[in-house]
């Protein structure tokens, strides 16, 4: 039988609790619907909190490997970019070249062919030593990619270990200078035998293909087994690799770009050295042909990897999303039924808390 009582009264403290309750789902209600997330707390859901921030993780650092592989094409477009321009001048300098070997030209004609070639091979020189991305030089076979034979690794996945990495080749950050590409642009030749191109004769002796442009550049004194002799022995200078040369013959001695000088002094003298440099101009032009080619490679490779980190990425996106986004419909269903439900009950609490006045008609 129920009593009625001053000091408790239990239907207040019923609407009270029912009424806190409709508040707090109506809180929660508006929370999510103000943030759009389901989870914005432990509390909504641990695991499904605990699951989603390592997701978000995953989504971060997604981006920076997109952004890392983003960097990678655009070092190997600039690579690529200035072995373009050298591939031109190598195509000038071998026409160049293809005309000095014609017979018909003079002195001073070829003076003329000897001076451009050379400007042409210093500004190749030139743009290998300051292109640059980000401070790795590219094509002047100074920079450590290079130098320690560990290339660029570009991190192109969120893990470590070496499937998370693209290598890029450290043979596409050798030097493509002039001295590089026509004095060692093949990996095992030496300075014994770098001319070295014929097979060695029946008496033992080695014949050059290039025999006058060897003799002339290393000035050393070759003799073939067919008797044919080379000697300019007398002229004191190398071109070979990083040896001093001496081009006014007075014993001031220079390095490096003078190897150009040289190469030209040695080639551009009369047709027959002319034609001898044909092939290692066409060795050089194969040389760039080969490096643009491989970076073209690469570029498809790094490409592909963007395209998978953007398929991986939308995936976690998408799992994160069924996870930790709120569903409007429903949260929209749930503040209008919170809401109603606070307004009924605080009217019944109101109710609830007249009660107790009955009492007083018992007095």
């Amino acid at each position: 039988m129920a009593s009625i009582t001053i000091n408790t009264n239990l239907a207040s403290l019923t609407a009270q609790r029912n009424l806190s309750a409709a508040t707090s789902g109506m809180n929660t209600a508006m929370e999510r619907l103000s943030t759009g997330f389901r989870i914005n707390s432990g509390a909504d859901d641990a695991a499904g909190s605990a699951v989603s921030t390592l997701m978000e993780a995953q989504i971060s650092g997604y981006d920076v490997a997109e952004a890392n592989a983003t960097m990678g094409l655009t070092l190997l477009d600039t690579a690529e970019g200035v072995l373009g321009i050298v591939g031109d001048y190598l195509q000038r300098i071998r026409d160049l070249t293809e005309q000095a070997a014609n017979g018909t030209y003079g002195t001073s004609s070829m003076n003329a062919i000897r001076t451009e070639v050379q400007q042409r091979m210093l500004e190749i020189n030139r743009l290998c030593e300051v292109i640059d991305f980000n401070g790795i030089q590219l094509l002047d076979g100074t920079s450590s990619a290079y130098l320690s034979g560990s290339g660029v690794n570009l991190q192109v996945s969120n893990n470590s270990g070496r499937a998370n990495i693209i290598n890029l080749d450290s043979s596409l950050f050798a030097s493509a200078k002039c001295t590089a590409l026509f004095i060692t642009s093949e990996p095992n030749r030496t300075q014994d035998n770098w001319f070295e191109r014929g097979q060695g004769a029946a008496d033992g002796s080695i014949d050059y293909e290039t025999s006058a442009l060897y003799a002339r550049i290393t000035g050393q004194r070759v003799e073939l087994s067919n008797g044919t002799v080379y000697d300019y022995s007398e002229l004191g200078y190398t071109a070979i690799q990083d040896n001093s040369y001496d081009p006014n013959n007075d014993g001031s001695a220079v390095k490096s770009v003078s190897c150009i000088t040289a190469i030209c002094d040695a080639v551009y003298t009369d047709d027959s050295t002319a034609r001898e440099f044909l092939q290692f101009i066409d060795d050089a032009i194969e040389n760039v042909s080969d490096r643009t080619t491989l970076i073209g490679a690469y570029m498809n490779r790094v490409n592909s990897a963007v395209d998978a980190i953007d398929v991986q990425k939308e995936n976690i996106v998408a799992a994160n999303s069924s996870i930790k986004d709120a569903d409007v419909a429903e949260e929209s269903s749930n503040y209008i039924k919170y809401q109603i439900l606070q307004q009924s009950t605080a009217t019944l609490l109101s109710t609830a808390n007249q009660t107790p006045s009955i009492a007083l008609n018992l007095i």
